[in-house]
């Protein structure tokens, strides 16, 4: 019998489904939605400066190595190779259904108060109807979901300040199909420059 967090609704898999080939009456390569590449959209100082601090902030988090993870995670999700994706990603950072409804059932069911404060980021009405929508068009909803993926398992960026150490944080704890610390850093230097 499969239980249902009170705090996650499950609800049907939202599908984003974007293929240019099909668009032209191609065969498309592969099932595949990658995640929103938001990166061409916003400039990636503006997403630090009005997505990524203001939601770290309202999250208790004061830190520019979580600030550079958080949109270091944006980025590469957003350029990492479609045969590394996650199939079933949803929005820009890629999350899929089953990642969501594992870290409201698994980590934030036990912190009531830290759950209390994600959900404050979530709409009221489009929550409890669809959950996982909020990944793809709640960008604050979303990178609050991304940073609890990263501290669901404890990760300590005392000693990751630089885009080397925190490439090497996002291979090896942010779900991806195989992503290397060097996608991350490819993405970070081509949208975002060496800084």
């Amino acid at each position: 019998m499969t239980t249902v967090s009170p705090y996650l609704m499950q609800s049907p898999q939202l599908h984003l489904n974007h293929d240019p080939a099909a668009a032209i009456g191609q065969e498309p390569a592969l099932p595949f939605n990658p995640p929103l590449n938001i990166a061409v959209l916003v400039p990636p100082q503006s997403l630090r400066c009005h997505v990524i601090r203001p939601t770290l902030t309202y999250l208790g988090v004061a830190d520019t190595s979580a600030e550079n993870l958080l949109l270091g995670t944006l980025l590469a999700m957003a350029w990492l190779p479609a045969d590394k994706q996650s199939g079933d990603g949803i929005g820009p950072y890629g999350i899929s259904a089953s990642v969501h409804t594992r870290l409201w059932d698994d980590y934030l069911a036990t912190q009531p108060d830290l759950a209390s404060l994600i959900r404050g980021l979530a709409s009221q009405r489009c929550f409890l109807q669809d959950p996982h929508a909020e990944l793809a068009f709640n960008l604050a909803y979303a990178t609050a979901i991304a940073w609890m993926i990263y501290q669901q398992q404890a990760v300590c960026l005392t000693e990751a300040s630089d885009t080397q150490a925190l490439a090497h944080v996002w291979q090896l704890t942010y779900p991806h199909r195989g992503g290397l610390a060097r996608d991350f850093i490819s993405s970070w230097n081509m949208t975002h420059g060496d800084q």
